[in-house]
């Protein structure tokens, strides 16, 4: 049998971090899945299903990066280095956070340990990326959606951290967050209006826009014990014009050729989708039904459609090599 590419030193030399973008992905349709089984009679059988096939490729995805950490550190310190890769660090943390919440009703004891060891790695993430965008001479080119990763994470602590620590921590991470959101998106919205065009392989990240004001929601929810008040709906909207918005310009994407950033597309679609699941939890009306389970569909038909394409490419041998 011929030997798999991930084995081969050299792909794992060359396996990307943006991997970890699978992990955010699937653990946001989990969670998506564990409040439809909640609110929608969703079978609890997909949930379940989705954890289990999450779990596992985070612990294979986890564990071959830290083989690479410890076989080819100049290969992860190029990363950690790079202008955009960088950005990709905290979804590690992430994926530990969103575990976490996917974890929360199935096995609240492990949930809490996941986010006990995501939260302080994330709060680390944050600090070294943004120490290395400070002290770097980047350029406006190198400022992309992605850049909003290691932001995003902060406002997913307090989704579990409510119930894990003291308030202020949760209030602490999720200040954090929603601060330097409004601040990147004027960074990030200067360069795609008055700069080049995003490269082809980064147009997948507008979608990340959608994460911060729609995680945002969630953990304002989370935090506020249900309110939805104006603040809340503030949040909410902003998600979700941007997601029209986005739709709207369907003719920017281009599905003939693939990108490990495809996933980009996924965790934010999930985001909003909980977020309007949570809308659905508060006011039970047709037109939050019908939202909801519209985005469930959609959310669920791109990751499938991205997974696809990913099993694809790793058969063509086409995932870990080194880039350009």
């Amino acid at each position: 049998m011929e030997d798999s590419k991930l084995l081969n030193p050299r792909s794992l030399e060359h396996m990307p971090i943006q991997l970890f973008a699978i992990i955010m992905g699937l653990s946001g349709m989990a969670i998506m899945f564990a409040k439809g089984y909640h609110l929608l009679d969703i079978p609890y059988w997909i949930y379940a299903t989705i954890l289990l096939i999450d779990t596992v490729l985070f612990l294979v995805i986890f564990t071959f990066y830290m083989f690479k950490v410890l076989l080819y550190p100049h290969a992860v310190k190029k990363e950690f280095m790079h202008p955009i890769k960088s950005s990709f660090t905290a979804a590690i943390s992430i994926s530990f956070l969103l575990l976490s919440i996917a974890y929360y009703d199935f096995a609240p004891t492990l949930s809490i340990l996941l986010w006990y060891i995501g939260t302080p790695l994330q709060l680390f993430f944050t600090l070294y990326i943004m120490n290395y965008w400070i002290h770097n001479e980047l350029k406006v080119v190198h400022s992309n959606p992605a850049w909003f990763i290691p932001i995003v994470g902060n406002v997913l602590v307090p989704i579990i951290g409510v119930e894990a620590a003291p308030m202020y921590v949760s209030l602490f991470f999720f200040a954090l967050g929603m601060f330097f959101w409004i601040i990147l998106f004027t960074i990030t919205l200067n360069r795609i209006v008055f700069h080049h065009p995003l490269a082809k392989k980064l147009i997948p990240t507008f979608f990340i826009l959608i994460a911060p004001p729609a995680v945002g929601f969630v953990s304002y929810f989370r935090i506020t014990s249900g309110s939805i008040d104006m603040f809340s709906v503030f949040l909410y909207s902003v998600a979700l014009f941007t997601l029209i918005l986005l739709l709207f310009m369907m003719k920017m994407y281009d599905i003939k050729e693939f990108f490990i950033s495809w996933w980009a597309y996924t965790f934010p679609l999930a985001a909003i989708t909980i977020a309007t699941l949570m809308m659905e939890m508060t006011y039970h009306n047709t037109l939050t039904y019908l939202a909801s389970m519209s985005l469930i569909i959609l959310t669920t038909v791109v990751i499938i459609f991205v997974a696809f394409k990913t099993i694809l490419a790793c058969k063509a041998e086409k995932i870990c090599i080194e880039e350009d």
